[in-house]
Order: structure tokens, then C-alpha cells, then sequence
């Protein structure tokens, strides 16, 4: 018990054992996210992933595999974020709006958590849709961190897309793939575009608002981005777009 990856098999082996999730449904997450990263050209792991390739790869604290573990990564990433006055005044039409924004966390440790399959994602995302006016249907794309695909699979859930328990049948069947129901880290994630968490995500989903993304959702108009810190101690909710 220590390092984080045992952390998070703890919360996997736990929403296995209550919700049925299965291994194969981790691996649904780490095959969409390379396929993304296969057509990013910037992409550090341009490698598409196979079910098989997956299954091979080794453990590393069981349940969690290599393909469920994210990169590590080094580089850096800037935002500038002003008023819409303020970016119209000075003829920035390529500026794309905050509608809703939410922070949630937890103290408790993972061994010392009541439930480990219920994150402070679901009080983040609350506060952000509440902010924005909108509600998860309402969301055409999705940068959803990924240090490990379980943590993943869990925001999904916490965020409304599915129910609590849901989520590996939501992830199955290409659903949050280009073209599926919700397609989710359009650059890779920290799966396969780099594992460095924080703006990454924030500049991709600003790319899709933009249209400017190599794997462009068509016709997107809002997007939902997550972060989050220690072992889904903490988290953070941004919803980019047009406004409701």
C-alpha cells in the first residue's frame, strides 16, 4: 500500500466489486483515448490499442494495467483568460466563454473513506452545470482527466452522464469515441497526448470550441472539462461554449 496507483486499484477493485464493472470496460477507456492520440500528431503515444494488446499488457496493481496507467511527461501550457468586453474591445474573435466552473474535495483518505465509488466530481459538476444553466445532455464533448481509466469511468458517472454503477456499460461500443454518444479526450488525454495534467485538457477543449481540433467533434458547441488532485481527493469542473 503505497504509490498512487494502489490507490486507485483500491477505488477500481471496490467499484468492481459493487457495480460488476469488469476489466474489459477499464480497457474500453484506454483504447478510445489511444485511438484519439493514434490521429494527433502532437501526441507522445501515437500507438492504437487492441483489446488484446490490452488484456497482455502487465499488471501493475491489480486490476490496473500499463495501458491504465497515464504517461509521464514533461512540457508546458498557458491560458489568457479576460473579460468578453475586455476580448471584444480588443477584436479577439476566436474567444470562447466560461459558462460554469465548480471545485469540490474531500479529506478523507482513500482507506478511510465511508464510499469509495462517489467522488467530490459530483459537487463540482453540480455547482458548474448550475452556473452555466445547462445539464449533461446539454454537453456535445468532453476532456475528462484520465490518470487512471478509472477515474475516468467514475467522472463520468459523478458528472450525470450515466448513473452511479453505469459507467463501464456507458464507456462500451465506441460511445465515447469520435462519432459515439459522447465523445470524451479528442487529443488522447494523459492516456496518449502527454501526461500532463492541468491546462492539457483545458487547451483541448478549447481547440474543439474553436473547430480547431485534429479529431474535431462536428458541430460542438459545448464542452466539459475536468481536473483533479491526490487520489480523487479533489476536483474541478469547466463547462467552455456558447451559453444557453
Amino acid at each position: 500500500w503505497f504509490g498512487t496507483p494502489a490507490g486507485y486499484a483500491m477505488v477500481a477493485q471496490r467499484h468492481m466489486q459493487q457495480w460488476g464493472t469488469t476489466s474489459d470496460q477499464l480497457g474500453a477507456v484506454a483504447m478510445a483515448y489511444r485511438r484519439h492520440g493514434a490521429s494527433n500528431p502532437n501526441a507522445q503515444l501515437r500507438k492504437p490499442l487492441s483489446l488484446d494488446q490490452y488484456r497482455e499488457s502487465r499488471l501493475i496493481v491489480e486490476p490496473l494495467r500499463r495501458d491504465d496507467c497515464c504517461l509521464v511527461s514533461d512540457g508546458a501550457a498557458a491560458v489568457i483568460v479576460m473579460s468578453a468586453k475586455r476580448a471584444a474591445c480588443l477584436g479577439n474573435t476566436r474567444a470562447v466563454p466560461i459558462l460554469g466552473f465548480g471545485q469540490g474535495q474531500t479529506s478523507w483518505d482513500v482507506a478511510l473513506r465511508p464510499d469509495l465509488t462517489t467522488t467530490s466530481a459530483a459537487v463540482s459538476a453540480k455547482t458548474a452545470f448550475a452556473m452555466a444553466g445547462l445539464q449533461p445532455a446539454d454537453i456535445d464533448v468532453a476532456q475528462i482527466y484520465d490518470c487512471f481509466t478509472i477515474c475516468a469511468l467514475m467522472t463520468l458517472e459523478d458528472y450525470g452522464f450515466c448513473r452511479k454503477g453505469e459507467g463501464g456499460r456507458f464507456v462500451e461500443g465506441g460511445n465515447i469515441e469520435l462519432g459515439g454518444r459522447l465523445p470524451v479526450n479528442t487529443s488522447g488525454g494523459l492516456l496518449s497526448e502527454t501526461g500532463m495534467p492541468g491546462l492539457q485538457l483545458v487547451i483541448e477543449g478549447v481547440r474543439q470550441m474553436r473547430g480547431e481540433s485534429v479529431n474535431q467533434v462536428r458541430g460542438a458547441r459545448r464542452c466539459i472539462v475536468s481536473n483533479q488532485g491526490g487520489i480523487m481527493h479533489t476536483h474541478s469542473t469547466l463547462i467552455l461554449g456558447e451559453p444557453a
